[in-house]
């Protein structure tokens, strides 16, 4: 239990989570949230593929960038779209 929530602790500091094989061998994934101007989810983003397209730096430090950013667009554009 103690290691669950540590790690959802991490997860909610970093804005991303990872899924490295977990569900499915050889399949990895990254996702982040969408929020409202709340702080609320209301949707989310993720990119999976094979372990050996989604690997290294691209894995770990690239794909999460870019999905937080095009969630951060996401926001501002519901955010001011009235």
């Amino acid at each position: 239990r103690d290691e669950l929530l540590a790690e959802l602790e991490t997860i909610r500091e970093q804005g991303y989570a990872f899924n490295d094989e977990e569900r499915i061998v050889g399949q990895r994934a990254v996702g982040v949230p969408v929020l409202d101007e709340h702080g609320e989810i209301i949707t989310s983003l993720s990119v999976s593929g094979p372990k050996n397209r989604l690997k290294g730096d691209w894995f770990r430090e690239e794909i999460p960038d870019i999905l937080l950013g095009v969630a951060n667009e996401i926001e501002l554009n519901l955010q001011f779209s009235d």
